[in-house]
C-alpha cells in the first residue's frame, strides 16, 4: 500500500512524502525474529540483490538503539546512491518495536518503522512501514520501496522457516 502523507524535514520544512505498508506473516515465533534481526548481517541479505550496505567503518555487528550507522548503499548491487545514514531512535523488545531514521542524498526522509506482533506461538505478523520524501522522486521512490519491501518480506519467509 502507498499512500500521501505529510513529513517533516531535518530543516523544518512541510512536505508530501509516501508511506509504504507492507505486512507479512511468518512461521517462526516472535523471540527468533527478533533475536535475527539484531545482526546487521540479516539486512545485508534480505535486502540483496536489489540494494546492498557495506560499511564505512567497522560497524558493530548489532543495531544498538540510539547509535547511526553509515554505509556505502548500492541499488541492484551496482548503482551507487551514496551514502545512507541510518539512525536507530528505538528497539523495544517487549513491543516488537523498530524505528530508524534514515537518509541519503536522494532520499532526504527515510523512516522505517518495524513491528512484530506474535498471532500465535510460531506465527508473528511482520510489518515495515517507511514514511519518504525524495523531492521530485518521490512517486517512483515509494514504487521502488514497496517492490523492496516486498522483497525483503520474501526472504525474510525463507529465513523464519529455518529459525
Amino acid at each position: 500500500m502507498i499512500k500521501k502523507i505529510c513529513l517533516m524535514t531535518r530543516g523544518g520544512k512541510e512536505v508530501v512524502g509516501r508511506r509504504v505498508v507492507v505486512t507479512s506473516e511468518f512461521e517462526a515465533n516472535r523471540e527468533n525474529i527478533w533475536c535475527k534481526i539484531q545482526d546487521i548481517d540479516t539486512l545485508r541479505e534480505i535486502c540483496k540483490p536489489k540494494a546492498s550496505f557495506v560499511s564505512y567503518n567497522n560497524t558493530s555487528p548489532t543495531w544498538k538503539e540510539g547509535k547511526s550507522f553509515c554505509f556505502k548503499m548500492f541499488l541492484h548491487g551496482f548503482i551507487p546512491v551514496g551514502k545512507h545514514t541510518i539512525n536507530v531512535i528505538k528497539m523495544d523488545k517487549s513491543t516488537g518495536e523498530i524505528v530508524t531514521n534514515e537518509y541519503n542524498k536522494k532520499v532526504t526522509i527515510w523512516n522505517h518503522y518495524i513491528n512484530m506482533e506474535e498471532i500465535s506461538p510460531n506465527v508473528t505478523r511482520y510489518t515495515d512501514m517507511v514514511d519518504l520524501y525524495a523531492g521530485g522522486l518521490t512517486a517512483l521512490a515509494a514504487w521502488w520501496t514497496l517492490k523492496f519491501y516486498k522483497h525483503r518480506q520474501k526472504k525474510w519467509q525463507k529465513i523464519a522457516k529455518n529459525l
